[in-house]
């Protein structure tokens, strides 16, 4: 049921043109803390799902409050349009982006943790009329903890198919949830440690492969283009003729087979004053596609290598 819920999740975003990212708990990662619970300290559970999971208002949360508070030079108009205006602000609308639940890619291993707070009369108190002192007892309190190297999908999608702003907009806030994820961390007792996430690209990729051998809708932009039909799994025969040539490069099954004949054939066929304009389009589209599925971050930061082939396919697209 949860690898059902993480491929339909990825399959969705990377269907509306979203971003997805694999991060690993680097050390233990505390959720719905302060809900309330039989024994004072509640924890997250998915409620279908019964795993732990950070909602996707939180993650909005976190990113908004990076951008705001970290980002340098300030982007106030970038905030505003990609998260919405804050509560005091009239002329009221969404933001560009939607940010999904994160969820974990596997069943995760908990962990028991527990707090020994000395003050707790001083803390429960509202006027402070008994100072924190020494002669107070300690008193355990036990909570649960997800485990480090527990690997969540982050997932996030613009709210409009056809705004490639709201592209631009996903990237970026997906990169401030990275640098948030690893610098301050989500969920409870931040300051102290707990929350931080590193990316695992590794699982990244792998959920990637899988989707195209899973069978749920998916229907990438580009097929869009392409007159793909949408709605079930599309069969090779439903493919536009490039697709489906492709599909035998191994554009969906190996990618780094395909990434050779990326360079060997399928560039050269973009350089080709032979090819007629609309197939050349499509190629590229098709090119842009399998690069934000499979290498995401060198189509954001081409390196040396592929620098000169992100180019050619943004020549032809106008970008």
């Amino acid at each position: 049921m949860l690898n059902q819920a993480i491929h339909r999740t990825a399959t969705l975003v990377l269907a509306l043109g979203g971003e997805i990212r694999c991060l690993t708990t680097d050390w233990r990662f505390v959720t719905g803390l302060g809900r309330e619970h039989p024994v004072e300290n509640g924890f997250a559970w998915h409620h279908t799902l019964g795993v732990p999971f950070l909602p996707g208002s939180s993650v909005k949360g976190i990113v908004r409050a990076w951008a705001e508070t970290w980002i340098d030079p300030p982007v106030s108009d970038d905030v505003r349009r990609i998260f919405g205006p804050d509560g005091e602000v009239r002329d009221k609308h969404v933001g560009s982006v939607i940010f999904f639940d994160a969820l974990p890619v596997k069943p995760v291993r908990l962990e028991a943790d527990v707090m020994t707070p000395h003050y707790a009369l001083y803390y429960q108190q509202d006027r402070p009329e008994n100072p924190p002192g020494d002669w107070y007892d300690p008193v355990p309190i036990p909570f649960l903890t997800v485990a480090p190297s527990q690997v969540f999908l982050f997932a996030l999608a613009p709210r409009r198919l056809d705004d490639e702003q709201g592209r631009a907009d996903c990237q970026r806030a997906m990169e401030w949830l990275t640098e948030a994820l690893a610098a301050v961390g989500a969920g409870a007792k931040t300051a102290v440690g707990y929350g931080r996430f590193v990316r695992q690209e590794k699982e990244e990729s792998e959920i990637r492969r899988g989707l195209t051998a899973y069978d749920v809708t998916f229907t990438p932009a580009a097929d869009k283009l392409s007159g793909v039909p949408s709605g079930k799994h599309v069969p090779p025969a439903a493919m536009s003729p490039l697709r489906a040539e492709m599909e035998e490069d191994g554009y969906n099954r190996d990618p780094d087979r395909f990434m050779s004949a990326l360079t060997t054939k399928w560039l050269k066929k973009l350089q080709d004053d032979q090819t007629i304009p609309d197939e050349k389009r499509e190629i590229a589209v098709l090119l842009k596609e399998w690069y934000l599925m499979y290498r995401g971050e060198q189509w954001r930061r081409p390196n040396k290598k592929n620098k000169a082939k992100i180019a050619e396919i943004k020549k032809v697209l106008g970008e």
